[in-house]
Formats: structure tokens, C-alpha cells, sequence
């Protein structure tokens, strides 16, 4: 049997090498924020949010997902924890953002099985770490003798919640 007849052998390059590099890297970013920044269910996040800082979100979202998905990037910026700890992020908003936004985009941009169910499961990890923190504002409100610039810590407030040794 030759080398021709042999089936096909998988693909072990980088999800980032099979996605296309950077230029595929940086269009999801940047598309995926812009839509988020758009729907009627999670959009109002960005309100206050200069230009600026939205770019810099998308920069970073790019750092960030070229140095996970095996690209020539370091992430230096904060965990997602710490990136989104204080914005409130409710289910409502996370289902809002796979329903409407990412999950669609997968068929829309024509992503292979093999690459959305490794996005998918990729994004999907930080649930844990990104839904459930309350708004610092809200904090605020609760315990207005809070430091702010100690932070929610500073009440009691930690998130996500340690984990418990048995745990």
C-alpha cells in the first residue's frame, strides 16, 4: 500500500495554525466584541467604555487567545478571574453571549467542526471564573464605607469564592 492510499493523517498543527494566524485571530476577536457591544442583552457593559479602552480589550483579547491557541503571543495582562471580577456578569448575560453571538458564528465564518468545538470548549472553560461576581458598584452600595481602592476584598467580598481544601 503506498503513502496516496493511506487515510488521511490529523492535522496536529495549532488551533491558531489552523485557524489562519493572526488575521483570523484578530477578525473573531474584534468581531466577537463588536456584536457583543451590540446586543440588546449584554451590550450596555461597554456604556461607558472610551474607544480607547476598546481597543485595547480587543488587543489584549487577541494577546490572549493567540497565546492560548498556540501562537507567537504572551498574554501579560490579568487572569480572566481578575479581568472580569466586578462586572456582574449574570447566566443571562453568558447565555446571551453564546446564544446570539459566538455560537452562530461558527456556521457564519465557515469554522471547520474540529476548530468551533475546540473554541467552543475553550471559551465555555471560564464560565466558572467570569458569571456570578456581583457588580463592584454594587458592592459599593452595600458597604458604602468600602475602600475602593482596597476593593470588594476589603468587605468580605472575594471572587470567584476560594476553594475549600476539600474541594
Amino acid at each position: 500500500m503506498t503513502d496516496a492510499a493511506e487515510p488521511t493523517t490529523t492535522d496536529d498543527r495549532s488551533l491558531y495554525e489552523r485557524l489562519g494566524g493572526l488575521p483570523v485571530v484578530t477578525f473573531l476577536a474584534k468581531t466577537l466584541v463588536q456584536r457583543a457591544m451590540l446586543n440588546p442583552t449584554i451590550g450596555h457593559i461597554w456604556n461607558h467604555k472610551t474607544q480607547a479602552e476598546v481597543q485595547e480589550e480587543i488587543n489584549g483579547f487577541v494577546e490572549f487567545l493567540g497565546d492560548h491557541w498556540g501562537g507567537p503571543h504572551t498574554y501579560t495582562g490579568p487572569d480572566m478571574a481578575t479581568s472580569h471580577r466586578g462586572m456582574g456578569i449574570t447566566e443571562e448575560y453568558w447565555t446571551a453571549l453564546f446564544d446570539d453571538i459566538v455560537t452562530p458564528a461558527y456556521a457564519e465564518f465557515g469554522l471547520p467542526e474540529r476548530e468551533a468545538k475546540e473554541i467552543d470548549e475553550f471559551l465555555r472553560s471560564f464560565k466558572d471564573v467570569v458569571v456570578g461576581s456581583p457588580s463592584f458598584k454594587d458592592v459599593l452600595l452595600a458597604n458604602p464605607e468600602m475602600d475602593v481602592l482596597a476593593g470588594m476584598e476589603s468587605v468580605g467580598v472575594h471572587w470567584p469564592a476560594p476553594r475549600s481544601a476539600a474541594g
